[in-house]
């Protein structure tokens, strides 16, 4: 029988709890879900399962919210509230974090716009918040396995590591401008963005070399693997959005903050906060009661406030539970911040110590309250809490099934008040064409929550489909008057008022449409250069066509046609060459883009430009050539205006009466087929009645031989007529 000696049970025992003392749970537990190993697998998943799941993803991770995020929330009241020293040390910035959180709820519901911006600084700041947890785990593992060469300079730059592809994401935000009304964007230049993550991305692989190359110089990877673990968890947890900026993909910005990621921080932030809390209360430590106290707080933080906000106050159930979802996240952070600093004594004790800290009083079950009491009333809590988070999840599976009708309704049913599901029902009903019960719901969706964009415009847009051109134009006016910055808000109030003849009112709003989106709203400037030339504001009709022209989101016939125009007010403005090269451009463009009438428009004023300069043989041909390319069109229109112009041109340069007669009975036929406006109608019969009296005798014979008079006028020179 092999004998031991006690030296050698003394080292054997140091070692095993040498070793213990180097993991929280176990190496499997830990490096899973502490250090983040199960990240690589399941974010695989989710982005290659969950665009053909999207529902049951959806479903499945807002039932996951109830047993680990709001959990996770709950572990930090539990720390900073659980034993009397706690909430003595903790409780200035308990309250005042607390007054900030109810006073950002109510200025929220009151004014549900500011959403917007605490919604964006809640998904800003939630990766920071994952950065400090995972550096923070990086760091306990080092001290805990005893890293000596994680000096206080390599410290530094593992800090520069982690802050990197935080900095990578936070760019990738803020390239260009937001696509979700809910986050707004600093709008940063693509391109720049694209050049400064190149440069930060090959900043964090150097500095990841440096330091691994330092710590694997002095340390084996057995004592290394963690730290280097959550080094690749903050890499894969940013880095694809890095990585999809530069390829050109969309970027989802809340999925950082209500997706996998979350529910994987959240698994991470329970790990660590239940071994501290066993590791403080020592033998006391009750697992269900820790699991049923934060299951029961976490609840009460979320679920309890946007119901009582909607059904009690009438208020929009997801705008109050976004309110909840971000200030009580905010909250989080700032608490999060002040509980858990690495360098106090007492968690350094417990998280790299690794002592057992001894319970108060109030963790050892004493207090005012018997235990069975206690434990009565937390049960008739648990219990309540979970039926009303029960009710919420029912709500949410019958509101996220939005190709059915049935089912939507239900959810109406269990919260009247609630914006989204009225939406998603308005255009279920427009896919099936049911056009009145869309309308009934958009209505619905509006009355409970006037500062939903997407149902205004909706509503808007039908509207104005149906020709309810006044109901549409006071609709605007609401619209614009909850949502001032709205750009389609501005647009069509612009284009109904401009239709009432309100050309002021049409101006104003086109140009603050155009002031807040420049680049992107090029029928704003067209329509602003019609009003300004309506207006005689040559100069600033000039520059509107010049903008709408610069945009390349405009199909072939509007920017032929802008291009006219812009021609129109550079001849108005004396600009004549200007005006003549730009009618070039359209007249030999258009036929071969398959726009004849165009065309003929383009001859017609390159005509006006000829005759205005006396040269009436070109002048000539250019209107011959007008009603050759209108003719080809077959469009009423365009060939009523070439007749009509031609007409005009005959009459100033004294050509026969009966073929200025001829001219114009055809182009007022064309102009009544076309159905042009009454204006444009009077407006042509008055000179078809100036010039049937000028024919006088010859009118009669006129109308009978109506296509040799035609033929005659066709081939008419203005030089045989001076001749």
């Amino acid at each position: 029988m092999t004998t031991i000696s006690a030296t050698e049970q003394t080292l054997e025992t140091r070692t095993t709890a040498a070793a213990s003392r180097r993991w929280l749970y176990g190496a499997p537990t830990d490096l899973i879900i502490g250090c983040g190993l199960w990240s690589l697998p399941l974010l695989l998943i989710t982005y290659w399962v969950e665009p053909y799941f999207a529902g049951g993803f959806a479903t499945a991770f807002y039932a996951l919210a109830l047993v680990c995020n709001y959990p996770h929330y709950a572990a930090t009241w539990y720390r900073a509230c659980a034993q009397p020293a706690d909430r003595q040390r903790y409780w200035q910035v308990l309250v005042w974090s607390g007054l900030l959180t109810l006073a950002g709820l109510l200025l929220v519901h009151a004014h549900p716009p500011l959403l917007a911006w605490v919604f964006t600084l809640y998904v800003f700041w939630s990766p920071w918040h994952y950065t400090g947890q995972n550096y923070g785990i990086a760091l306990m593992f080092a001290r805990r396995r005893g890293l000596t060469a994680l000096d206080r300079p390599t410290t530094r730059w593992l800090w520069a590591a982690f802050v990197l592809p935080y900095v990578m994401l936070l760019l990738a935000f803020n390239s260009g401008p937001s696509a979700d009304p809910l986050l707004l964007s600093a709008g940063l230049p693509p391109a720049a963005v694209k050049m400064a993550i190149v440069v930060l991305g090959a900043s964090f692989l150097a500095i990841t070399f440096v330091i691994g190359r330092r710590l694997l110089r002095q340390h084996p990877w057995s004592v290394t693997g963690p730290t280097f673990a959550m080094l690749a968890t903050q890499a894969m947890w940013f880095t694809p959005a890095a990585i999809n900026t530069l390829s050109g993909e969309p970027l989802f910005q809340a999925r950082y903050s209500s997706g996998m990621l979350a529910l994987l921080h959240s698994a991470q932030y329970l790990w660590i906060t239940s071994y501290y809390a066993r590791r403080e209360q020592g033998p006391q430590w009750q697992p269900w009661r820790y699991a049923a106290v934060l299951f029961a707080v976490g609840i009460a933080l979320f679920i309890p406030g946007p119901w009582a906000a909607s059904l009690w106050f009438g208020l929009d159930f997801t705008t109050s539970f976004l309110a909840f979802t971000a200030l009580i996240n905010i909250h989080h952070f700032i608490l999060d911040g002040a509980v858990w600093k690495p360098r106090e004594p007492r968690i350094a004790a417990v998280l790299v110590q690794d002592q057992t800290q001894h319970p108060s009083a109030d963790v050892a079950g004493s207090g005012r309250f018997s235990p069975g009491w206690r434990r009565f009333a937390l049960t008739g809590a648990v219990v309540g809490l979970v039926l009303l988070a029960g009710l919420d999840v029912v709500k949410f599976v019958l509101g996220g099934r939005v190709t059915d009708a049935a089912a939507l309704n239900q959810a109406l049913k269990l919260n009247p008040n609630d914006a989204l599901v009225a939406a998603r029902l308005a255009r279920l009903a427009l896919a099936e064409g049911d056009r009145l019960r869309a309308r009934e719901a958009l209505e619905r969706a509006i009355a409970i929550n006037p500062y939903d964009a997407d149902s205004q415009a909706m509503l808007g847009q039908m509207l104005i489909e149906q020709g309810e051109y006044d109901a549409a134009y006071r609709h605007y006016q609401a619209f614009h008057e909850h949502l001032p910055n709205d750009v389609r808000a501005l647009v069509n109030l612009g284009t109904l008022a401009a239709r009432r003849g309100q050309d002021e009112t049409g101006i104003a709003a086109w140009e603050r449409a155009v002031q807040l989106d420049p680049e992107g709203q090029t029928m704003a400037w067209a329509n602003l250069g019609d009003a300004y030339m309506r207006a005689n504001r040559v100069p600033d009709a000039i520059r509107a066509y010049e903008q709408a022209l610069r945009a390349p989101a405009a199909d072939d016939r509007q920017r032929l046609e802008w291009t006219l125009k812009l021609g129109d007010s550079q001849a108005a403005a004396g600009r004549t060459a200007d005006a003549e090269r730009l009618y070039t451009q359209v007249r030999e463009t258009a036929p071969a883009k398959g726009f004849p009438g165009l065309a003929s428009t383009a001859a017609t004023r390159r005509a006006g430009l000829y005759a205005g300069r006396n040269q009436l043989d070109m002048a000539a041909a250019e209107h011959h050539a007008a009603l050759q390319l209108a003719a080809e069109s077959q469009e009423d229109l365009a060939q009523g205006a070439a007749w009509f112009e031609y007409a005009l041109f005959m009459a100033r340069q004294s050509a026969p009466t009966e073929l200025v007669f001829a001219a114009c009975l055809q182009a007022e036929t064309h102009f009544r087929a076309a159905g042009a406006s009454p204006v444009v109608q009077a407006t042509v019969q008055a000179r078809l009645r100036d010039a049937e009296a000028a024919a006088g005798s010859k009118a009669a014979g006129v109308r009978e031989r109506l296509a040799e008079v035609l033929s005659q006028a066709r081939a008419w020179q203005p030089q045989a007529a001076a001749r």
